[in-house]
């Protein structure tokens, strides 16, 4: 194959394309930035393989992608990707539904490789060594480095000849139909961003009263407009712990501007008069809406019922799920085992949040089913 091919011009990128819909199957990946050093989730290269070539897609110059993402969409094109799960978020966000996948992480998963990164695949399976030390690198930055370059193009250059060597695997061991359950599983899953209604984390609503709450998360709230501003995540406006300091230290606004370690850009007058009156605002409404002062403690019936909850949970995955991981796992083997009853899997199931038919792909559930069976288990509770 020869060298990787930088695209950053439109007119480049609609050549490129143009032949990419005259493959039968192309490789496919992403680099991307996701709040680590900038506001958001931003694709920052795209890379696509065909048999003879590998070209490397600059987003910030080429601006106009739906083109691409017509070739994404395209059923009559096999896109192959290593581990597609954020790539698919992101692509989400492009108003882009991939069509026609091949993920080779699901493969070797279903094929039980101890080892499912991308460069212990490789070399495994075609005995070559990849690196992965830029993988936590600034794909924001331009110019690209050399290195940031050839490491893109690693990641999408073996992957059709990955393909080939995986499919024949997942045939020889009768798990070719299985595999393609889990492709038509992932096409059609939700890569939707989950909706939240607070900017607190668990342990932050179990620390606060309901009226320090309140307050905390206006603060926030805040910090997410400049840091959106900015176009800096969130940790670099203003960390969790000054926001925490301003809540619970009143004398901290008073000496913001004399503070060690905050971002200048929040250092100013106009800052501190927007967070007085933000932790203002919210205190009135906290008193109107007649927030509590104090952490809220679990009534005797409430304490009781947690305790339910927990007595069931532990039962179940003691007496029903335990003996089934052990049964899979007699039957096709340890590595197998988190693949189709992980504890993810089985705490969705004891905290009803989803029913055995929407876990995976019908394989994945007629296994689970097949472990209860074998074992005398009623798992009908959870359908």
């Amino acid at each position: 194959m020869s060298s990787p091919v930088f695209i950053h011009t439109q007119a480049e990128f609609e050549r490129v394309v143009e032949r990419l819909n005259h493959f039968s199957a192309i490789a496919i990946d992403t680099e991307f930035d996701n709040n680590h050093y900038a506001y958001g989730f931003t694709l920052c290269l795209f890379q696509v393989a065909t048999p003879g070539a590998c070209y490397l897609i600059d987003p910030f110059e080429v601006k106009d992608l739906s083109a691409l993402w017509r070739v994404i969409e395209n059923p009559a094109v096999e896109k192959v990707i290593h581990d597609s799960g954020e790539d698919f978020r992101l692509l989400y966000l492009h108003g882009c539904s991939p069509r026609n996948v091949f993920d080779t992480s699901v493969a070797t998963k279903l094929l039980c490789f101890e080892k499912i990164g991308l460069a212990n695949v490789l070399g495994e399976v075609l005995g070559i060594e990849s690196s992965k030390k830029k993988q936590q690198s600034n794909w924001l930055k331009r110019p690209l480095t050399d290195m940031q370059l050839d490491y893109a193009a690693n990641d999408v250059v073996y992957l059709l000849e990955l393909r080939d060597k995986l499919t024949e695997r997942l045939q020889q061991q009768q798990r070719w139909e299985w595999f393609q359950q889990s492709m038509v599983f992932l096409e059609n899953k939700s890569y939707a961003p989950k909706t939240r209604s607070t900017f607190l984390s668990s342990k932050e609503q179990r620390d606060f009263s309901p009226f320090d709450q309140h307050i905390l998360n206006e603060l926030y709230r805040f910090r997410d407009e400049q840091a959106r501003k900015f176009g800096k995540p969130t940790y670099q406006v203003i960390t969790d712990a000054q926001i925490h300091e301003i809540l619970t230290t009143p004398s901290t606004l008073a000496n913001w501007l004399n503070l060690k370690g905050i971002n200048p850009r929040m250092q100013t007058s106009w800052v501190v008069g927007q967070l007085q009156k933000i932790i203002q605002q919210a205190k009135a409404e906290g008193t109107k809406r007649q927030l509590l002062h104090e952490r809220v403690k679990p009534t005797p019936q409430e304490f009781a019922e947690m305790q339910e909850r927990a007595t069931r949970s532990t039962t179940l995955r003691e007496g029903t799920f335990l003996p089934m991981k052990r049964w899979i796992e007699e039957k096709y083997g340890s590595l197998f085992v988190p693949y189709i009853l992980s504890n993810e899997v089985i705490s969705t199931l004891i905290g009803g949040e989803l029913k055995l038919t929407d876990i995976g792909p019908p394989f994945q559930q007629a296994i689970i089913r097949e472990a209860a069976a074998a074992l005398s288990i009623d798992i009908s509770a959870f359908y």
